[in-house]
């Protein structure tokens, strides 16, 4: 008898990669099995498309991408139920898009201003490449961010950029708060904080592939690390968290799996699929 078909969603920092490495052979093997037994597994990240690994977005044993924390969905050729919007370059020509959510243009200047008046340092995520106004105090990007001085410089040299996430250099002070809260989710780390547009979520983006494929809630796996991972991990028919997750992760989970780095992912598929 058939198995019934599960949808696997898979967070990617902390999750497949750790600390730049990665995905690890174990962890590929199990998702390369899973995708030959008839299932689905998805990426769903907080990453903006130009900040995922290409050896991530040239990977053929996924079937979509989340990215931006749910702000863009695609699927690939062989599952997408529909298109919208146009893709960058840098997406592997199997990926169409089924839902797309960026911030404003208007908006995009204004943070560029204040942030560059205020030396904070904002790094600016898009789909085909990322932006730093001030220089970060480590490196939150696969390529290192074309600087910006200006809005000005910005609307001249880049008119067409999409930008989907932002990422707050160090701690984030109040009147970053004040600027961004209005217009995003703003989830706090130890030494940097990631602003999503409202709205979007890894659970909205999940809703929208199970319905694209005709999978039902109950048939899906999450699988994450963080508090970002929160909603998906809570939303998903099973949330699995991995041995490396926080605390409140793991309490929110259904299981708990290995570590990343440590065929974490691969054990968990085993055991659920």
């Amino acid at each position: 008898m058939m198995r019934q078909r599960k949808a696997v969603f898979l967070d990617i920092d902390g999750t497949l990669l750790l600390n730049g490495q990665g995905p690890f052979k174990d962890d590929l093997d199990q998702i390369e099995k899973t995708s030959a037994q008839g299932h689905r597994v998805f990426l769903s990240t907080g990453r903006a498309l130009a900040n995922i690994p290409a050896r991530l977005l040239e990977c053929p044993f996924f079937s979509g991408i989340s990215a931006g924390t749910g702000t863009h969905v695609l699927l690939s050729d062989s599952t997408h139920a529909g298109h919208a919007g146009t893709e960058p370059e840098t997406i592997p020509n199997r990926y169409k898009t089924i839902y797309h959510k960026w911030v404003p243009g208007d908006l995009v200047a204004a943070i560029i201003s204040w942030y560059a008046a205020s030396r904070r340092c904002c790094i600016l995520e898009g789909e085909s490449r990322c932006f730093a106004v001030n220089s970060p105090s480590r490196s939150y990007t696969v390529d290192e961010p074309l600087r910006i001085t200006s809005e000005g410089e910005f609307i001249r040299n880049y008119p067409d950029e999409i930008i989907t996430k932002l990422t707050i250099d160090g701690s984030i002070t109040e009147e970053e708060i004040d600027l961004l809260e209005q217009y995003f989710q703003i989830n706090t780390f130890p030494d940097y904080s990631e602003a999503i547009i409202k709205g979007e979520s890894k659970a909205k983006s999940m809703d929208l592939i199970l319905t694209a494929l005709g999978i039902r809630r109950e048939d899906s796996i999450a699988i994450g690390d963080s508090v970002n991972d929160l909603d998906m991990i809570r939303h998903a028919g099973l949330g699995i968290a991995m041995g490396n997750a926080c605390t409140e992760l793991k309490a929110a989970a259904g299981a708990v799996t290995g570590n990343c780095g440590s065929g974490g992912v691969a054990e968990a598929l085993k055991r659920c699929l």
